[in-house]
């Protein structure tokens, strides 16, 4: 069978995993290729190695990697996605969420929270090009990801990896894209000293090539003296009150 995309996603809970994502994809009117990686038994510690290997296994030229509790409301959502990359240019990250510099609200035409909405959020514009995209749900074509993949040795944990590819397309002259796509996730997120740590190696790596690191769910300066104290920060707050 020929599939228009593979679609990639990790998963530790197999109900949220089958009755989110998967029970959309069987409503999608095109088939895709579904690549589901089990990590119940904790065999990958990081979404960045987990998703190497899924992509490893994708015969397509279109990947797209989607958190277990994505719920995908329109048909033709996923086709309309894929659209987009294979039209874009090479280099090109697309996603479904996104935040773009200096810019403080979050960019993109979807829900969230433990409880599904099914509101369908309108706009006026077909995509925008953003400074980097949410890792619910993002996609590129295969010879992007096959040029960097993701990054286990700087996110070696469940955080910031497709932030790390997004500032790489765009140091390499590539744009990163949020697509209007009318989709739940099933989560607010959470952010981790994990998160927090990756933050700062994100910085130390990139803080020559950007001003900033605008990310949805922190939007800061990328100076290393400013990083040090938002962790220390960070740190005291939660070891102070949980």
């Amino acid at each position: 069978m020929c599939y228009l995309a593979t679609v990639i996603s990790v998963y530790n809970d197999r109900k949220k995993l089958n009755e989110q994502l998967l029970k959309s994809l069987s409503k999608q009117n095109e088939v895709y290729e579904v690549i589901c990686i089990d990590n119940r038994e904790n065999i990958f510690g990081s979404a960045a190695s987990a998703l190497n290997y899924g992509a490893s296994l994708a015969t397509t030229d279109i990947l797209v990697f989607a958190h277990q509790d994505i719920y995908i409301k329109e048909s033709n959502g996923i086709k309309k996605f894929v659209e987009q990359i294979k039209n874009g240019e090479d280099g090109n990250i697309y996603g479904s969420a996104g935040a773009k510099e200096k810019q403080k609200e979050n960019i993109g035409t979807y829900t969230s929270g433990l409880k599904y909405s099914g509101k369908i959020i309108r706009t006026d514009w077909k995509s925008m090009e953003v400074s980097c995209v949410d890792e619910c749900f993002f996609g590129m074509k295969k010879a992007t990801f096959d040029n960097h993949p993701f990054d286990e040795k700087l996110c070696d944990n469940w955080h910031l990896y497709c932030v790390e590819m997004c500032l790489n397309a765009r140091k390499m002259g590539s744009k990163v894209i949020v697509v209007p796509m009318q989709m739940h996730h099933f989560s607010k997120g959470t952010v981790t000293w994990e998160y927090m740590k990756c933050l700062k190696l994100l910085s130390q790596k990139y803080n020559v090539d950007f001003k900033y690191l605008w990310t949805t769910v922190y939007k800061v300066p990328a100076n290393m003296i400013y990083i040090n104290v938002l962790l220390c920060l960070w740190f005291l707050k939660h070891k102070m009150f949980g």
